[in-house]
């Protein structure tokens, strides 16, 4: 089953999405963090029903909600980045502000960058709370999976030095207002094993990146482990997986206006946007 949030008529709705439909299930629910707390009440409710094509995907998560993002978790990917792998994972966070949803254009800002990035991810999402839990349980606090673009701003990323030591600007490389797609949906009960995904990015229709999650250096338990016991994880809160190799920035590759980026990873699907090009 998948579950998510869509725009339709103007109000925000939830929705189930089946093949070409999202079927209204907001009736059920107080809100998307209830919807994720306890997913399969949504298999029942048949609400309007909507032709996917035709409404506004939204972020599969809530303004009240938490990014975590794990930096260097393949190790290709680290030796690529020419950084060593740290002692313990590398976290970093984004703000609602930030998401965009599947369809939605990544919207970078003229003013601030011109090396806009892309990074495949598998992203896990929160459907209990969950505080200093074990890995090997860590799982059962997980609603389900989706796909998250971690587009970053090379230059303010990579760009910055003190005292002619290079420092990694992790806000401004990555938080960037409406920059960071995340979606279509969150699939419940399709992942047999997040450890064994095909994983891959395209650029109008190129593969620029090709793996298999079973390569992470951390796993998704782990990392969710990890980050509950640095804080209380909640219900809707997405702990994403970091991206395998062949990023951009090591193959002098940027992202242009008008190109269009696919995210996809096996069992959950694609999330696609379009590059754009604003002042604001």
């Amino acid at each position: 089953m998948r579950i998510g949030r869509f725009q339709a008529d103007g109000e925000s709705r939830i929705g189930r999405f089946e093949d070409d439909v999202v079927h209204d299930v907001s009736s059920e629910f107080e809100d998307f963090r209830d919807a994720l707390t306890r997913p399969h009440d949504a298999e029942g409710v048949d609400g309007e029903t909507f032709d996917r094509e035709a409404v506004t995907h939204l972020p599969p998560t809530t303004e009240r909600n938490t990014v975590f993002c794990a930096a260097l978790n393949y190790e290709a990917h680290a030796d690529e980045s020419d950084i060593e792998v740290p002692e313990w994972p590398l976290i970093f966070t984004k703000l609602p502000r930030t998401l965009v949803g599947h369809r939605e254009p990544i919207s970078y800002h003229t003013r601030v960058t011109e090396e806009i990035d892309y990074e495949a991810e598998l992203a896990a999402v929160v459907g209990e709370p969950a505080r200093h839990v074990d890995p090997d349980e860590a799982l059962d606090y997980v609603a389900g999976y989706t796909l998250i673009n971690d587009t970053s701003a090379r230059d303010l990323q990579l760009g910055l030095q003190v005292d002619g030591d290079d420092l990694i600007d992790w806000f401004s490389g990555k938080a960037m207002q409406r920059t960071t797609p995340v979606g279509p949906y969150v699939a419940v009960d399709e992942v047999d094993d997040p450890q064994d995904l095909h994983i891959a990015s395209r650029v109008d229709g190129e593969t620029m990146q090709d793996d298999d999650t079973g390569m992470m250096i951390r796993s998704v338990a782990e990392l969710v482990a990890f980050v509950s016991s640095r804080v209380r994880l909640e219900p809707g809160d997405v702990v994403a997986t970091g991206t395998p190799e062949g990023v951009g920035a090591f193959q002098d590759i940027r992202l242009h206006p008008g190109e269009t980026v696919e995210v996809e990873v096996e069992e959950i699907g694609t999330l696609v946007n379009t590059v754009e090009e604003v002042d604001e």
